[in-house]
């Protein structure tokens, strides 16, 4: 399932973000907030939490998204995640997925960080900070935004 949602995300086009733009656009041609995370989970396959389309909508100062506003956030998307970038990210999370389970949970990690660097004393606050959304694991949400943010 998230191999299907993985290779939907490298399939994205400017007709496919138009198409779901309009499928999830209100009337006025806009998306709302709600409208937002519905249409990147159906064009990424995975959905952004509100903590994430608050700030992004925040620091747009949008109410609602344009067709032109959305095609630039996703385009720039795609194009800053080059295949080998997104094969090796995923490939180095599904390593660390020892209980194949989806997520990276903190036990996961810490026996990875031990087997890799035994006398490193942070993992636990590396966690934390990988955790932004603090949910106890590491999604492959999580994980692509500290990647990206490293």
């Amino acid at each position: 399932n998230e191999y299907k949602s993985y290779l939907r995300y490298m399939a994205i086009t400017s007709e496919r973000i138009k198409e779901v733009f309009e499928k999830y656009s209100d009337s006025k041609a806009t998306l709302d907030r709600h409208g937002y995370k519905l249409a990147t989970l159906a064009l990424t396959g995975f959905k952004p939490s509100k903590a994430m389309v608050t700030r992004l909508f925040a620091e747009l100062q949008l109410s609602e998204m344009a067709l032109e506003t959305f095609m630039a956030i996703q385009t720039h998307r795609s194009s800053s995640n080059t295949t080998s970038e997104l094969a090796l990210m995923k490939q180095l999370f599904t390593t660390l997925d020892w209980s194949c389970n989806g997520f990276i949970s903190r036990s996961d990690f810490l026996r990875a960080v031990q087997t890799v660097m035994p006398n490193y004393t942070q993992a636990q606050s590396m966690f934390d900070k990988a955790d932004w959304d603090e949910d106890g694991r590491i999604s492959w949400r999580d994980f692509c935004w500290i990647m990206k943010s490293c």
